[in-house]
């Protein structure tokens, strides 16, 4: 351990006022396997020291610059989620031999190959809070800068309480959570479909968030309840207030995503169709005017029969180009395409010089966010958003694998495998304790 930084029991340090906070001591104190103590008193700028090593110099374009030596440990950020993210590198070369905690020498730059790094998240009825919190923990230790979170029947809102089911999150329950997103360094982003998946379920389980409850609010949607009806003048009046609500609970925020996927009626109703255009024109206009990027998936907006079958669009010939042009200019387009191995994706080359932000949404299989993360990477795109839906319970260590093919941080002792590393972080993130049924990524070991 020659020229190692022997980390004491009780740690003193200086750090930016913000990152002195009970998470980051949490932190600290999990990756010290509970044997080490961090008290840190606030400095100006986006610093953290430990020692007295000297502070690096940031170069320019990177997130974070990090320096360890025997005298301590040194980070500048460029804002405080690049300090953050740097703070998790830092974390991650934590060493734990003959029961001394130590760090090696290091002296590094984040080298991420995208700069905006977005993970998508679905609260479902079946996540608890715990949950849901050490899912976005993991997300900060991976190094994503922001975190989409969509309620899925899931959040209490004032305007209709039907937009929740009986058990779902209080407002004070999720504030807790968007709060440590931003102690975390990591952005959240509010999320709420504006045309399909109106259910608030997904559509093989025949649940309806709204109408299983309350019948009579059929004339919001649909006649199959799947998509709203944007020509009830209930809706947009609805939607306002949902934002509203939102935008008090995510507090300041870049971004608000509207969905507006997979609205199936739409595809068949030449008459609902027509109104489509107007409607999303004035929503995307409304959110710009809100001080907030509307965000949304383009398979509604992108030609069928322009791609290959492996290809996700399901835009009507004649119309997609319509609705393209209907948008805000402050729109983000996401291209959520699931099946594609290969770069370039043939969809965002495509969307890439439409005068709008353009990220890319992959799932969770490393063929397919490998050849997105390409595609992003080599065509100098706004970012990618990696997807998760409900397969976090078999696939939770994908968000490690994406992370590290960007250019994250891990353990120092890694030896690429992702399965035991993820378990390892989520260990880490356990603050409140773990039962059996909340270790790791599934409730049980063996699905009945």
């Amino acid at each position: 351990m020659i020229g190692c930084y022997i980390i004491p029991a009780k740690t003193q340090g200086v750090a930016c006022a913000d990152m002195c906070n009970g998470t980051t001591q949490k932190l600290w104190n999990s990756f010290c396997l509970t044997f080490g103590a961090l008290e840190l008193e606030a400095c100006e700028g986006f610093v953290f020291r430990i020692g007295t090593t000297p502070l690096p110099r940031l170069d320019n374009g990177r997130e974070y610059a990090l320096l360890v030596d025997q005298n301590g440990a040194a980070l500048v950020g460029r804002d405080y989620g690049g300090l953050m993210r740097g703070f998790m590198s830092l974390l991650m070369k934590i060493e734990y031999k003959n029961k001394t905690l130590f760090i090696k020498p290091a002296c590094e730059q984040s080298e991420y190959r995208i700069a905006t790094r977005m993970i998508h998240i679905c609260v479902f009825p079946e996540n608890d809070l715990n949950f849901i919190r050490k899912l976005v923990r993991l997300a900060a230790l991976c190094q994503y800068t922001h975190v989409v979170i969509e309620f899925w029947g899931m959040l209490q809102f004032d305007c209709l309480s039907e937009l929740a089911w009986p058990h779902a999150f209080t407002k004070a329950e999720a504030k807790s959570l968007t709060d440590e997103c931003r102690e975390l360094g990591i952005a959240p982003v509010p999320m709420f479909n504006m045309f399909g998946h109106a259910s608030a379920s997904r559509v093989r389980y025949g649940k309806h968030v709204v109408l299983d409850q309350n019948p009579a609010l059929q004339h919001l949607f649909t006649p199959d309840g799947w998509a709203w009806d944007i020509t009830c003048e209930d809706v947009p009046r609805l939607f306002s207030q949902v934002r509203r609500e939102l935008y008090d609970l995510f507090g300041d925020c870049e971004y608000f995503h509207i969905g507006f996927d997979e609205a199936y009626f739409y595809m068949h109703n030449d008459e609902l169709r027509a109104h489509v255009p107007a409607f999303l024109k004035q929503l995307t206009h409304d959110i710009a005017a809100e001080g907030y990027k509307p965000m949304m998936w383009m398979d509604m907006i992108l030609e069928k029969g322009d791609y290959p079958k492996e290809y996700y669009a399901f835009g009507n010939p004649g119309e997609a180009r319509q609705l393209l042009d209907s948008l805000a200019k402050e729109t983000v387009m996401v291209d959520w395409q699931y099946n594609i191995t290969e770069p370039p994706l043939l969809t965002s080359l495509y969307l890439k010089d439409k005068g709008h932000e353009l990220i890319v949404a992959p799932w969770l299989k490393r063929p397919n966010y490998t050849a997105c993360i390409n595609t992003v990477a080599d065509n100098n795109l706004s970012g990618l958003m990696l997807t998760t839906w409900h397969t976090l319970q078999d696939q939770m260590y994908s968000i490690l694998g994406c992370a590290q093919t960007i250019g994250a941080k891990t353990f120092v002792w890694s030896v690429n495998r992702v399965e035991e590393e993820t378990a390892t972080m989520l260990r880490r993130v356990s603050f409140e304790g773990n039962s059996y049924a909340d270790c790791g990524w599934s409730k049980q070991q063996i699905q009945m």
